[in-house]
């Protein structure tokens, strides 16, 4: 199987998902501070529509030449469907994520067969010792922008500085407080644009952002996951339908974005770069 991951905007060849079909309402665990809320409000995610939402979103994905790589269900494993903290490419090496949260680490069983497909030589596991999940991680060519988060370590740093080549430079970004990933509050669009809420990141780390013009998202936004899209080229974004205000400005920048719900699924912590592990970007 070709690996090709050295940005976040190439065109979307290929993607590892889950279905959301072993999500069961009564059993979620809290895992992050968005269920926390909805849990608290009694708006937790209802599987039919997670499910549709999922399709919808596939649909969407395959329409645009992507290719689906769907992992296996995981019995009693958590969070399946966020395939993008489980594992991460950059460049031509695929690594397995080592997960904080324990309800989380069988999943990646689910994905033995796509695994296999790999050459073994760029099968790279993170150590035990150290936390690091995909959704922390932000590929910008020689940049690897590296979240220190509630589930990522910045041991993760070294571990990555000794693997990777010394032409790429790794660069932690710290994150407030409560904040799950990176990825919900950073979002790279193209080598110049990003979507970002400010207040999730520490601002020593968001002076290190400089080189972005930056889309700032509100508080609100924010919990709604507004970072949390998918680019599928340079030209394509798909986002939540929700997100009117940040839809308008990123079409008035030329951008053609499309919209689909995927508010439940939101709800469990996750959005569409959650809901996919890219593994080849042409």
């Amino acid at each position: 199987m070709q690996l090709n991951i050295n940005d976040e905007y190439s065109s979307l060849k290929t993607v590892v998902v889950a279905s959301g079909n072993y999500f069961n309402s009564e059993t979620v665990p809290i895992n992050n501070e968005t269920i926390r809320h909805y849990v608290e409000t009694n708006n937790l995610p209802n599987k039919e529509i997670i499910l549709k939402e999922q399709k919808a979103f596939w649909d969407i994905l395959k329409a645009n030449d992507v290719k689906l790589l769907v992992a296996d269900e995981v019995n009693g494993a958590k969070g399946q469907m966020f395939t993008r903290d489980l594992g991460f490419v950059i460049k031509d090496n695929f690594f397995i994520s080592n997960m904080k949260k324990e309800n989380r680490r069988q999943a990646i069983k689910g994905w033995n067969k796509i695994i296999s497909k790999i050459p073994e030589k760029n099968v790279i596991k993170v150590p035990e010792n150290i936390f690091l999940e995909g959704g922390d991680i932000l590929v910008d060519n020689q940049n690897i922008y590296v979240g220190i988060s509630q589930r990522t370590t910045i041991l993760s740093v070294e571990f990555l500085k000794q693997v990777l080549p010394d032409t790429y430079n790794i660069i932690p970004i710290f994150l407030q407080e409560g904040f799950l990933h990176l990825d919900v509050v950073f979002t790279i669009i193209n080598p110049q644009l990003a979507l970002v809420y400010k207040e999730g990141i520490k601002p020593e780390s968001y002076k290190l952002l400089d080189k972005f013009k930056k889309i700032e998202v509100t508080k609100e936004e924010q919990l709604a996951l507004a970072t949390n899209v998918i680019v599928l080229n340079p030209q394509t974004i798909i986002m939540n339908t929700n997100q009117k205000r940040i839809k308008k400005l990123l079409t008035d920048l030329g951008f053609n974005v499309i919209t689909t719900d995927l508010k439940e699924i939101s709800k469990a912590g996750g959005a569409f770069r959650c809901t996919t592990c890219p593994l080849y970007r042409q």
